[in-house]
């Protein structure tokens, strides 16, 4: 699959899921930063973009590029996500904690990389009610008006578009700081190279940061926008009524 120095990061991986694998071994921030083209985002990493070019054009599709996450509805999103990714936080995330912990008691293990890790996990959990509780709903009970012609309800945060702004935020401050736990991950690395519970940590700890990049893509570059579409759609539809 070709692509240009002028496609997004986003667009890449809407295009070709796999292409995230690449992203996430390059460090290029295709989920808090998709709108960037990967022109500027490989300047910004010290990278040669036709390099990663290269590695994307002999990339498959396959997997899930073959459900075509982007095409979905905007309630099949919602439920991915919470049923995949916010089940995969809650699953893992206090497991990276619980290692994190034994390996203290070894002093071997960053305290900072704990905390981090213990503070992540609270704040992801407010995240996410806000999402499951509030946002997800709400954009769920757009799409069932537009097909059903159902009353609109301005929500009383007034539009989709504050919250999304507020989720995205948060997103980009949570992505900071896997950054910075990652970064003292590998200097914990570079002092116990041949720690097998060190290695075992940093490696779920990769994965996690995986699962969160494509988790927000799904929502930052997929859902969001759809969602804001769907609320200017409606409120025109209601407007000619």
């Amino acid at each position: 699959m070709d692509f240009t120095k002028e496609n997004t990061l986003a667009e890449i991986v809407n295009r070709n899921l796999n292409a995230s694998n690449i992203f996430d071994n390059y460090r290029l921030n295709y989920s808090t930063e998709g709108k960037s083209r990967i022109g500027d985002a490989c300047i910004t990493q010290g990278l040669n973009a036709e390099v990663i070019l290269n590695k994307l054009k002999k990339t498959e599709n396959s997997g899930y590029n073959k459900l075509k996450i982007s095409e979905w509805e905007t309630g099949l999103l919602c439920d991915f996500i919470i049923n995949n990714h916010h089940t995969y936080i809650r699953k893992n995330l206090p497991k990276l904690i619980t290692v994190s912990i034994n390996l203290i008691k070894e002093n071997k293990c960053d305290e900072l990389i704990h905390e981090k890790l213990f503070q992540l996990k609270n704040e992801f959990e407010i995240h996410m009610q806000k999402e499951e509780k509030l946002i997800f709903p709400y954009i769920k009970r757009m799409k069932r008006k537009v097909n059903d012609m159902e009353k609109y309800e301005t929500p009383p945060f007034g539009s989709v578009a504050s919250p999304v702004k507020v989720m995205e935020k948060e997103h980009r401050n949570a992505y900071t700081e896997l950054i910075i736990i990652s970064k003292l991950m590998r200097s914990m690395i570079t002092k116990n190279n041949n720690n097998a519970s060190i290695r075992s940590l940093n490696e779920k700890f990769t994965e996690f940061i995986s699962d969160f990049n494509f988790h927000i893509h799904l929502e930052n570059n997929i859902l969001f926008p759809k969602a804001i579409r769907l609320e200017s759609k409606l409120k025109k539809q209601i407007l000619k009524n």
